[in-house]
């Protein structure tokens, strides 16, 4: 008779060791630093990006050392785009953000006469805007705003 009331006591216990070892294994979405301030990664891992183009955008970041593919954007749209854990530790001085139009992907968008490039600023500053890329007769843009402020050129 023992055996009876002893089983659901039994389950209850390893079920509450499980949920425990599992618990820890969970991580919240973004960690908070010890100062109450959120993490660089948390705080710069996209980049708001609008295609007013006629055809889609690859669009880069450049660093100091290294350029990543952000994505492809296709016309019309507006997207945000991620921007890869390693660029955020790797290059945390200077950035640019590299956009071609049409085209292949390329592994040195610097080098491509029709890539069009942000001028180089902090990488924070880079992360902070929202982007817009623009082709008119006058030819291909680059354009950013501070996130948070409304385009109003859009119909």
């Amino acid at each position: 008779m023992t055996t009876q009331r002893i089983r659901p006591f039994v389950s209850l216990i390893v079920a509450l060791i499980v949920s425990l070892a599992c618990g820890g294994c969970a991580s919240a979405p973004s960690r908070v630093a010890r100062d109450g301030s959120a993490s660089i990664e948390a705080r710069t891992s996209f980049v708001r990006f609008d295609n007013d183009g006629r055809e889609y955008v690859h669009v880069y970041l450049v660093g100091e050392k290294r350029q990543w593919l952000l994505g492809r954007v296709e016309r019309g749209a507006s997207t945000t785009l991620r921007i890869p854990g390693v660029a955020l530790m790797e290059d945390g001085g200077w950035a640019r953000l590299a956009v071609l139009a049409g085209g292949r992907v390329t592994q040195r968008v610097l080098e491509e006469p029709r890539a069009v490039i942000s001028i180089a600023q902090p990488a924070m500053h880079v992360f902070s805007e929202r982007w817009t890329f623009s082709q008119a007769l006058a030819g291909e843009r680059l354009t950013s705003l501070p996130v948070g402020r409304a385009k109003t050129d859009r119909p």
